[in-house]
C-alpha cells in the first residue's frame, strides 16, 4: 500500500512539472501596444531596406534573458525579444555574413559592431525589460549584448545597416 502510495505521488508531482514546464515558454508577455507599430529600418540586407515593426519582432520567435553588463551603468535586466540572427533567418542571412554591422538609435547614438565582435556575441533586439514594456528613453527596441559593455546597449533603435 505505501508504494502505491509513493509512485501515485511520484506520478502527480511528474505531472505538474511537466505542466509547469510546457507552460511556460520562457518569455515574458511584454505590452507593445503602444509602440507595436513603430519600425526599424534594415539596410544592406537585400537590395532594398526591408521594414520590420516591433509587432513583426515580438511575433518572431523570442527569448527572455537574465544578464547584466560589465560597465556600472546598467545593472541586471531580463530582456525579451528576438535574437538578431531570428530576425536576419527571416531573410536568409546571418550576422555572420557582414563584416560590419551599425546600429543606429534615434537619440543620434550609433554603435559600430565588427565582423569577429559580431559572431562571438549573442546580439538581441529587446522590445521589453524586466517584464516591462521599453519606456520612452528606450522604445522601440534594445540592443542587449549579454555580458559587454553597456555602451553596445544602444537604445531607441530606428536603424540597423548591415555592411558585408
Amino acid at each position: 500500500m505505501m508504494k502505491r502510495l509513493l509512485s501515485l505521488s511520484l506520478i502527480v508531482v511528474l505531472i505538474v512539472s511537466c505542466g509547469i514546464v510546457l507552460s511556460s515558454c520562457g518569455t515574458d508577455d511584454i505590452d507593445i501596444s503602444s509602440y507595436a507599430d513603430q519600425k526599424i529600418v534594415l539596410s544592406g540586407i537585400l537590395d532594398e531596406d526591408v521594414i520590420v515593426t516591433i509587432a513583426d519582432l515580438k511575433a518572431m520567435e523570442c527569448k527572455t534573458l537574465k544578464t547584466n553588463s560589465t560597465s556600472d551603468k546598467i545593472g541586471d535586466v531580463r530582456a525579451t525579444g528576438p535574437e538578431l540572427d531570428t530576425v536576419l533567418g527571416e531573410y536568409g542571412v546571418s550576422k555572420a555574413d557582414f563584416a560590419k554591422i551599425v546600429i543606429y538609435g534615434s537619440d543620434e547614438y550609433d554603435v559600430k559592431l565588427q565582423n569577429d565582435y559580431i559572431t562571438a556575441n549573442d546580439i538581441y533586439l529587446a522590445f521589453g525589460i524586466d517584464g516591462e514594456p521599453l519606456d520612452e528613453e528606450s522604445a522601440p527596441c534594445r540592443i542587449i549584448i549579454p555580458e559587454s559593455d553597456s555602451a553596445y546597449w544602444t537604445r531607441m533603435v530606428n536603424r540597423i545597416e548591415f555592411i558585408r
